[in-house]
């Protein structure tokens, strides 16, 4: 009996290696990237739409939820690539719905203009039922644009809203305690139902800015007078057949139509559309072989609310000061990098957070390593303060940027108990002010004084440390503080930033900054590198996720106490441009 048991051991163990064998080989094919063939004449198919993310995502499962989209970085190596590249003829550009930032619709279309010098066609396709002056925005750097008859276009404008919750806290009972510094730091969203005169003049100057950008490029581009944008504005919604009259677009029709048209320009005996994704075409771009380039930097994001402690590795959601830091001194010490391109796009958050990945920039900058930041969608207060330590700062012309400023909330919830939850609170402390970070009682005349003083002292670091990073008098610079935020052409002028551009425009930059010439390449070194699934299963990955002793519900702990522990910070209030 015994060695029948042995054996049937046996067995089961023999079947179970040769099962996990074939999930081993399963899972390193369906891994490793096929290999792509790119035709002769073919037509680069380029799909836009949704959020549109800085630089592709490191964590494997970032990139699983992410499968199929290109990041920006990506978009112009591709495009890049494909304008050199003689088996590929023309663009074409299926344009969904935007949820990206202005400046992010800016970088797109300056990857375009670049694909067009080339003397290929860029072909969009508007694929929405209403059709918004972002989506029109990209499309227009087109040669040719294509609309559905039964879609509109609503050029009305733009407009920014802001959320006002003063109305709810008092319904809900809780007492709010929000301090600011200075004036154009918050619209008062806890404390009023309307924005402050200054919050409303500094969106107006900053709204003004990107909407005359618009008209500007509609002009330029579609051949439109701006008088006639102008009455096109204040009629607001078009049909499709009065856009196509306008010049807005230029055909009216269906995708096959397009793909018949590209079919028909094609050359040989029989005509043939030939076509490659954007995500296969990169694939092809990445397999290519390239001999080792002399000249390497790092490419490292900031992206995301700036949180104190370890960032979230697995969704890459925000960034912790710690995990940011950690990385800044790995690229420091890596011989084989000259310099770092730093891609911020952060709406900012901990002031401790922000200062220690702002220590390790001039850390970098003392090393001999020069860093020059590219800014995304917004940095704006903390993704403000990581920057400002870089040797040059790059942004795109509607990056919401600045915000010198730092502001405090703190929430009575004691209302909010008693009369919703029934629970009352009660408390024995042997110090007066053990309870000023309670949750459930408000500051008082003196606390608000100390903590107005600690306030102040992180208001005048902050400028004086953008002050010094941007060689200028802190009178100065206070000037363009206050919490003020602005486009990036307006913090150009101002002297907050160096140029205005995207990722092209800040490595080339970097490579003056190292003395490269011109024509060089540098190869660009992502960090931290992206894995792949079987990577991080081999090296164990999954298993970091948590500590020993670390629940989920210990992680979530910690994720709601960084949030709404009473603490200063540097953060741009939420803002809607549509």
């Amino acid at each position: 009996m015994a060695s029948k048991g042995v054996k049937i051991f046996g067995v089961i163990l023999v079947v179970s290696l040769i099962l996990f064998g074939i999930m081993v080989f399963a899972l390193i094919r369906f891994t490793r990237p096929a290999p792509v063939k790119v035709q002769k004449e073919s037509v680069l198919e380029l799909t836009i739409g949704g959020e549109l993310s800085d630089l592709p995502p490191t964590s494997p499962l970032a990139q699983f939820t992410g499968q199929g989209k290109l990041s920006l970085l990506e978009m112009g190596q591709v495009l890049r690539a494909a304008a050199e590249d003689e088996r590929i003829s023309s663009l074409y550009c299926r344009i969904y719905p935007l949820q990206s930032s202005w400046a992010g619709v800016e970088e797109i279309r300056s990857f375009m203009h670049e694909f067009r010098e080339s003397g290929k066609k860029i072909y969009a396709y508007l694929s929405l039922d209403l059709v918004g002056d972002r989506d029109l925005y990209l499309a227009s750097a087109a040669d040719e644009i294509h609309l559905n008859q039964d879609s509109a276009l609503m050029v009305n404008g733009l407009v920014a809203e802001v959320s006002f919750y003063s109305k709810m806290m008092s319904k809900l009972k809780v007492r709010p305690d929000v301090l600011q510094f200075k004036e154009y730091k918050s619209p008062g969203s806890y404390t009023r139902s309307g924005m402050t005169p200054e919050f409303r003049s500094m969106y107006r100057n900053l709204l003004s800015d990107i909407q005359q950008r618009l008209k500007q490029a509609l002009s330029r581009e579609r051949g439109i007078e701006p008088q006639q944008l102008d009455r096109l504005m204040r009629n607001g919604i078009l049909s499709s057949s009065s856009a196509l009259t306008a010049g807005l677009v230029t055909h009216l029709g269906y995708e096959d139509e397009i793909r018949h048209r590209l079919k028909a320009e094609s050359s040989g005996d029989e005509p043939e559309y030939r076509s490659i994704s954007a995500s296969d075409y990169l694939k092809a771009v990445k397999r290519r072989s390239r001999p080792s380039l002399p000249h390497k930097v790092a490419l490292l994001g900031g992206i995301g609310p700036i949180m104190t402690g370890r960032s979230d590795e697995t969704w890459e959601l925000a960034m912790g000061g710690d995990t940011i830091v950690s990385r800044l001194r790995k690229i420091r010490k890596d011989k084989s990098v000259k310099g770092l391109l730093f891609r911020v796009n952060s709406p900012g958050g901990s002031a401790v957070g922000s200062d220690k990945i702002w220590r390790e920039i001039r850390l970098m900058e003392e090393a001999g390593k020069p860093v020059v930041v590219s800014m995304g969608g917004v940095a704006g207060s903390g993704g403000y303060y990581i920057a400002m330590g870089a040797r040059k700062i790059v942004a795109q012309p509607s990056t919401v940027t600045g915000s010198i400023g730092v502001i405090f909330m703190k929430f009575n919830l004691s209302g909010l108990f008693d009369r919703w939850l029934g629970i009352t609170v009660d408390r024995v402390k042997l110090a007066e002010n053990a309870d000023i970070l309670s949750p459930t009682t408000s500051l008082n005349s003196r606390q608000k004084d100390e903590v107005e003083e600690w306030m102040s002292h992180i208001y005048n670091t902050f400028v004086e440390k953008a002050a010094e990073g941007r060689h200028l008098a802190v009178e100065e610079l206070e000037r363009q503080a206050g919490g003020r935020i602005f486009t990036g052409s307006q913090a150009r002028q101002r002297q907050l930033i160096d140029a205005v551009g995207g990722l092209n425009t800040a490595l080339e930059l970097l490579k003056q900054e190292l003395k490269i010439p011109e024509e060089e390449e540098v190869e660009l070194v992502l960090y931290p590198k992206s894995k792949s699934l079987w990577q991080s299963l081999l090296e164990e990955d999954w298993a970091q996720v948590s500590r020993p002793g670390e629940t989920l519900e210990s992680l979530l702990r910690q994720r709601l106490s960084e949030v709404t522990h009473p603490a200063p910070w540097l953060i741009v209030p939420e803002l809607k441009i549509h």
